[in-house]
């Protein structure tokens, strides 16, 4: 049976009283992989990179790299013997260095075992024209590049980005996650990134861990993060839906039925243990309804939000539940508040999320 590449084993991450994750179970299987952690800010994410890095020591537990520990109550291995590199999401450059000094002190720290081509990096994340500037004389977005640069040069075992694309500008960060992405990927470096942005962490990550209460919530791929979270807590964090009161009507058969007092009959394969007749909450999502003018199913528009690709509307029950629909944005025409917006019956949904 192979090793797997990080093991965290019962840690517990301690920054102060409302800055901690308790018992945390997390295994990343494979070199290569990358690994999103995903929670609100100041939930304790970043204590747990800087443990990782070794900037401080673990409350208890373990943490195993390559199969040998580097952490735990009786081993501490010191940041510089763990071949683990780090970039903030604030600026850590050295203020005396150029931005090309900076990059290659990246490169002292691999002790020239770099795969990692640093005219390769400069282009793609768009820094040539600042490499003989210093530090106070770029912008947060440009600092943010420079020290992810001097990481990736580095070729370190493990490489912790903590938020690393908050300050980029937005016509520039989507080119440079998957210019990143592509080059992590290419020279097969493990990566953990921290993030408060669930499109971010899903779009980058091979696994996903949502860190809620200062516990890791879920730890899985991020399509069963997104369709199939295993709490209402991680559902509302991830805020994708609404939860609406139904009843079970058929758990026993292939395809599963729930029942809405105004919504009818809504089908599909049942996610948990329900028996028939349990009352339970399900997670409706803006794409699980289809929009239909013809349906005999109406339902009253209290809001419209344009999302460029799409419109969101919110629609309301005669009992006051609020339900978002997408609709595409060409669609032949659009919803006024207070208007009727026709729902298409019978309601089939992949994945019925019920708690």
């Amino acid at each position: 049976m192979s090793k797997a590449f990080l093991e965290i084993r019962n840690g517990n991450f301690f920054a102060s009283d409302k800055n901690k994750v308790t018992n945390v179970n997390l295994v990343v299987e494979n070199r290569g992989e990358i690994v999103s952690l995903l929670g609100p800010s100041g939930v304790g994410k970043t204590t747990i990179l800087r443990t990782i890095a070794g900037l401080q020591k673990i409350h208890s537990g373990e943490i195993k790299l390559n199969g040998e520990i580097i952490s735990s109550d009786k081993i501490h291995i010191e940041p510089e013997k763990r071949n683990i590199a780090l970039s903030f999401q604030d600026n850590s450059l050295f203020p005396n260095y150029k931005v090309i000094d900076n990059i290659n002190f990246g490169k002292k720290r691999s002790n020239g075992n770099s795969s990692f081509k640093t005219e390769e990096i400069i282009k793609i994340l768009h820094i040539e024209q600042i490499l003989n500037k210093y530090p106070h004389q770029i912008s947060a977005g440009e600092a943010q590049r420079v020290s992810l640069a001097r990481s990736l040069v580095s070729k370190p075992n493990l490489l912790l980005l903590d938020e690393p694309f908050s300050n980029i500008d937005q016509n520039l960060k989507e080119e440079i996650q998957y210019s990143v992405k592509r080059l992590i990927k290419k020279f097969n470096l493990t990566t953990i990134i921290v993030t408060h942005d669930s499109y971010e962490a899903f779009s980058l990550a091979d696994k996903c861990g949502v860190i809620l209460n200062q516990e890791l919530k879920q730890f899985d791929v991020p399509y069963n993060v997104h369709h199939e979270p295993n709490s209402i807590e991680v559902a509302k964090f991830l805020n994708k839906g609404v939860f609406i009161d139904v009843k079970v009507v058929n758990s026993d058969c292939a395809v599963h039925s729930l029942r809405h007092k105004e919504l009818g009959e809504i089908r599909g394969k049942l996610l948990g243990n329900f028996p028939s007749g349990a009352n339970v909450k399900l997670l409706l999502q803006p794409e699980d309804l289809i929009h239909d003018d013809q349906s005999k199913l109406k339902l009253e528009v209290v809001d419209r939000k344009f999302r460029g690709t799409n419109f969101v509307y919110t629609l309301k029950t005669e009992k006051g539940e609020q339900i978002p629909v997408f609709v595409h944005s060409h669609h032949i025409h659009q919803h006024e508040r207070s208007e009727k917006f026709g729902i298409k019956t019978p309601i089939f949904i992949d994945h019925l999320v019920c708690f």
